[in-house]
């Protein structure tokens, strides 16, 4: 089952092309007060680090639970309804940067310790399988907020397959454990960046899951908070 493909409204477009000129990266470099940004070589050792430059000995899968759903800016021969086991997703990670400002600090996914987490699988081609990884990796990790790992995987015709995932890092100050619905639906409403809105990251997800058929708890409860927000 395929999910409806769509681009970021903010002023620098998420694009596959825009990552690998590094744009994203010049754009977060020209925000005063911003994380530092990794070099090329350092996201390269991220990498190897979960996998090597000759790859795993088998097809290497990216695990889609947030905007990747929708905006995956990877090659990829196939998607797959897929189940991960160990982590769920959940907004986690404070942004003040693509979806947030300092003032109005934004709210993303990430996949936090415990439960399972339903979402997609995108198989890489096994030619340029790497140099995909290392796209997602200029992408996810510019920062380095998050920790990538190789997630053991269900895909929905059974096979059990290693996809790489982006799990939060508890340790790293852009952590955010607090469970209150209530604060993150505020969160999420208030922030914007130059990704665009939060909201408009949350609605594009949640439209996503829905076409999979999938219900995610947390997000449910966000959404029914929105109406109460004023």
């Amino acid at each position: 089952m395929s999910t409806t493909k769509k681009i970021n409204d903010g002023s620098v477009k998420l694009t596959r092309e825009n990552i690998t000129q590094g744009r994203l990266g010049e754009k977060i470099k020209s925000i005063s007060g911003s994380d530092r940004v990794l070099t090329k070589d350092e996201l390269i050792t991220e990498r190897r680090k979960i996998i090597p430059d000759t790859g795993i000995g088998e097809d290497i899968y990216i695990f889609a639970y947030g905007s990747l759903l929708w905006n995956p800016t990877v090659e990829y021969e196939e998607q797959f309804l897929a189940k991960t086991y160990g982590f769920h997703r959940s907004f986690c990670m404070k942004t003040n940067l693509g979806r947030g400002s300092f003032i109005n600090p934004g709210l993303m996914l990430g996949l936090d310790k415990g439960g399972s987490c339903r979402g997609s699988a995108f198989k890489l081609k096994k030619s340029d399988a790497v140099k995909n990884v290392d796209i997602l990796f200029r992408r996810e990790m510019v920062t380095g907020a998050y920790r990538p790992k190789l997630l053991k995987t269900k895909l929905e015709n059974g096979e059990r397959v290693l996809s790489v995932a982006f799990t939060v890092d508890k340790k790293h100050k852009n952590y955010f454990g607090q469970k209150d619905i209530k604060i993150k639906a505020r969160m999420i409403v208030k922030a914007s960046g130059f990704l665009g809105s939060c909201k408009e990251y949350f609605d594009n997800t949640l439209d996503s899951l829905s076409e999979l058929n999938i219900t995610d708890t947390e997000m449910s409860a966000i959404s029914k908070y929105f109406e109460k927000i004023k």
